[in-house]
This record gives structure tokens, C-alpha cells and sequence, in this order.
């Protein structure tokens, strides 16, 4: 049995990361976001290098960054702080959705694939305002479930087409994750204890 002294804490965000971060994350959340995500976003730029050696360098960057969010926020919105930071603020949330067009960008620095970006961005961003309006319902877990399922589908059907670049069609598959399920959905309900305590 551990002592409430020995428990890890959570670490205060400072305000300006809030939007990111949340108000309080757990060190070990806080390094999987980051490692994780990071390393997440190293595989993909990786497997997608060829699109990246295609532009000018400052386009590449582009690119990449916006990689490096999708994959650091597929897994920071899974995580307690974040969760709860927007859960407690629904206007926060609108914002949130509103403002996620990273695939359309991405696909402009890459300069192919944007009607494709374009039809996955359109269609996460309805299907994440649909499960946000669930908030507090039951069936907001098994929509945003059918939600992440039908985009999913849709990006490897997309993908047999061949009409996108690898490294398009892997941040798209993990934009859907990111944005319509892992933000869309609450997971972490007011009351639920932190299992790493």
C-alpha cells in the first residue's frame, strides 16, 4: 500500500497550454503525449517522406508540424486533463472543432491529395459536431464510435483509389481519431478516479 505522499501528482499547466494540455495532467500522461505523440508523428513523416522531399522546404515543415499535432492531440485528448479542461467549457469546444482544418493544409504544403482532405475534414468535422451535441448522452461513446468506424472505412476505401499520399492517408485515419472520437467523446466523467493514483 502506497502513502497519498508517495502518489504521483498532477502538474498545473500554465494558462497559455490549457487549450493544449488541460489545467492539470499527470507526469505520465504529460510524457505520452508528447514522447508518444512525437514518435507517432517520427513514423508517419517517415513513411511519408517521399511526399516531404516532393516540396519546398518550408512546405515539408508545414506539413510536418501539422503531422506532429494530430498525432500528439490523438493522444492528449484521451487523457483525464485535456478530457475534463473541455468538458467543462462547451463554447471551448466549438471552438475546438471549428478550427481543425490541418488535413486541408497539409495537403496544400504537399500540393496533392486536397479533395480527399478536403471530403475527410468535412466529414470529421460534421460527425465531431454531431457527437458534441450527445454531450452527457449515453449514446455519445457508440455514435462517436459509428462515427470513427464509417471515416475510417472511408479512408481506406479512399486509399485503394490511390488518390492521396501515404503520409495524407495515415494523418487522415489518425485526424478521425483524434478529433471525431478521442475529442468528441467524453471519456473521463466528473468523478472518476485517476487509475495511476
Amino acid at each position: 500500500m502506497t502513502s497519498r505522499a508517495s502518489r504521483v501528482r498532477d502538474i498545473r499547466m500554465p494558462k497559455a497550454l490549457h487549450d493544449v494540455f488541460g489545467e492539470v495532467q499527470s507526469p505520465v500522461e504529460l510524457a505520452l503525449m508528447v514522447v508518444g505523440g512525437l514518435a507517432l508523428a517520427a513514423v508517419v513523416c517517415l513513411a511519408g517522406a517521399e511526399s516531404l522531399a516532393d516540396v519546398a522546404w518550408w512546405r515539408a515543415v508545414i506539413a510536418v508540424l501539422l503531422v506532429a499535432d494530430i498525432c500528439c492531440g490523438a493522444v492528449a485528448n484521451f487523457t483525464r486533463g485535456t478530457d475534463r479542461y473541455y468538458a467543462e467549457r462547451p463554447r471551448n469546444r466549438w471552438v475546438f472543432i471549428a478550427v481543425h482544418w490541418h488535413l486541408a493544409v497539409i495537403a496544400l504544403a504537399l500540393g496533392e491529395g486536397f479533395w480527399f482532405a478536403l471530403a475527410v475534414t468535412t466529414y470529421t468535422l460534421v460527425g465531431a459536431s454531431a457527437v458534441n451535441l450527445l454531450h452527457g448522452s449515453r449514446l455519445q461513446q457508440p455514435v462517436g464510435g459509428l462515427v470513427l468506424a464509417f471515416g475510417l472505412a472511408g479512408v481506406v476505401i479512399w486509399a485503394m483509389t490511390d488518390v492521396a499520399p501515404l503520409l495524407l492517408l495515415v494523418a487522415a485515419a489518425l485526424f478521425l481519431l483524434k478529433v471525431a472520437y478521442a475529442f468528441a467523446v467524453a471519456h473521463h466523467p466528473a468523478g472518476m478516479e485517476n487509475p495511476l493514483r
